[in-house]
């Protein structure tokens, strides 16, 4: 094989992991965004307004019961919803240049109310029916101050990351090119593209199932072991910086996606030995 074609093969095969990383982030990253603003301020956003109208049935012991019912509130998945609700107003909003429309999050904000007054009757069983549901009246009059706190942290949000000067306008550009689906297009052709013309160009047959193979270990690497497991490290820095607050995010789906890039690997490399023991034949 002449130089000139080693450097084509090199120069393909690192196209088409750049091409999976991009893909593959394309369709994570909102998951990313969403878990790192819920812990950044929604939550809070939440939970603080509602614990107000708690800590008036709280004795001084407690703190137990209150740290029961703030985590079952920070926890709940509706606010998940709800940051996506917002986010996806945010997004549109960039992309269509209109300023940002408050959303309504009243069905999301009453189950996370259900869910939260069942889990206070659960952990503190003495309270009355009248205690109850006179807490219950309270939390409801709560969230009418929280859904106008959240669309007030959603519209600075907004300006801030409307401002391609900063850090989050930044960051935000580059999500939305992201997730575009010119974007997902262009990656899946890319990768499509690539992966032929890696088989084509590798004689004998099996050399091109092992670069794709090879190709496909490093893209697994590069989504486990990088993002998966070291990429927390790198997004507390990143979250403290832009948000203003260190963020545990999850970020498990790129360790799974990262298996499954790996085992793409394996898959190819053995019809790679497939073809060659063939070929032997």
């Amino acid at each position: 094989m002449g130089i000139g074609k080693r450097i084509l093969n090199v120069l393909i095969g690192l196209l088409f992991i750049i091409s999976v990383t991009v893909l593959g982030s394309s369709f994570l990253a909102k998951k990313v965004l969403v878990d790192a603003i819920s812990q950044a301020g929604v939550d809070t956003a939440i939970s603080h307004r509602m614990m107000d109208a708690v800590f008036g049935y709280a004795g001084a012991d407690d703190t137990e019961w209150i740290a029961k019912i703030q985590n079952k509130i920070e926890k709940n998945g509706e606010v998940q919803a709800i940051t996506q609700k917002v986010m996806n107003e945010i997004t549109e909003n960039l992309s269509s240049g209109k300023a940002y429309k408050d959303v309504d999050v009243t069905k999301e904000l009453n189950r996370i109310l259900d869910d939260s007054m069942q889990e206070i009757k659960d952990t503190n069983p003495e309270l009355s029916d009248d205690m109850l549901a006179m807490m219950k009246q309270q939390l409801k009059e709560e969230l009418v101050d929280v859904q106008d706190v959240l669309n007030s942290y959603a519209s600075n949000l907004y300006d801030n990351m409307n401002d391609t000067s900063t850090v989050q306008g930044k960051v935000v550009k580059l999500y939305t090119v992201l997730l575009s689906i010119p974007c997902r297009v262009a990656a899946g052709a890319a990768i499509l593209i690539l992966a032929v013309l890696t088989i084509l160009l590798g004689y004998p047959r099996y050399r091109g199932l092992f670069s794709l193979g090879v190709e496909g270990l490093i893209c697994g690497i590069i989504f486990a072991p990088g993002i998966g497991l070291m990429g927390n490290k790198v997004l507390s820095l990143l979250t403290d910086r832009i948000l203003g607050r260190t963020i545990d995010v999850n970020l498990k789906a790129f360790l799974w996606m990262g298996c499954i890039f790996a085992g793409a690997g394996v898959v190819f490399l053995l019809a790679g030995l497939i073809v060659s023991w063939k070929d032997d034949r």
